[in-house]
């Protein structure tokens, strides 16, 4: 004997309006994925702008993960350096660029001891190749994988 399973119409509508929602959604997905790769050139046979690349075949590219700080001076009423620090690396290098991401903290730490040990005079004093070469010296001497060839210093301001 065959079995005949009636279902109500709220059911149906339900089950129709799932359907649709699930196939708007698909739609939405694959209309955004083709308009991903239209923007990127994917599609159209270009080629995204890309680092430039230098004469050993190593593709440069800027390290800006260390971000603005803010660091108090020694002073008995201490002001506010903001630095932000950048330096080019191999972005090939995953070893060495793995290993600058695992460093981010110490090298904002470097960063605060060395200038956090100064006065405002002090500071107002230096040379900016002397801070260069310094937090170039303290960032490499924490490195074994590889090594920073030069420092970039994007903001340095005495508040």
């Amino acid at each position: 004997m065959k079995r005949v399973e009636v279902r109500p119409r709220a059911v149906m509508i339900l089950y129709r309006a799932l359907a649709f929602t699930a196939a708007a959604l698909i739609l939405v997905i694959l209309a955004g994925t083709v308009y991903g790769l239209l923007r990127q050139g994917k599609l159209r046979g270009e080629q995204a702008p890309f680092p430039a690349e230098t004469a050993g075949g190593a593709v440069e590219s800027v390290f800006t993960g260390l971000g603005t700080m803010r660091i108090a001076t020694a002073d008995s009423e201490p002001e506010t350096i903001v630095i932000s620090v950048a330096f080019p690396y191999n972005k090939n290098d995953r070893p060495f660029s793995e290993e600058l991401a695992s460093r981010i903290s110490f090298f904002r730490s470097a960063t605060e001891e060395y200038l956090g040990a100064m006065t405002a005079e002090e500071i107002a004093a230096l040379d900016p190749a002397s801070v260069n070469e310094e937090l170039l010296v303290r960032y490499n001497a924490a490195l074994r994988l590889g090594q920073i060839r030069e420092i970039f210093i994007l903001e340095f301001m005495r508040l």
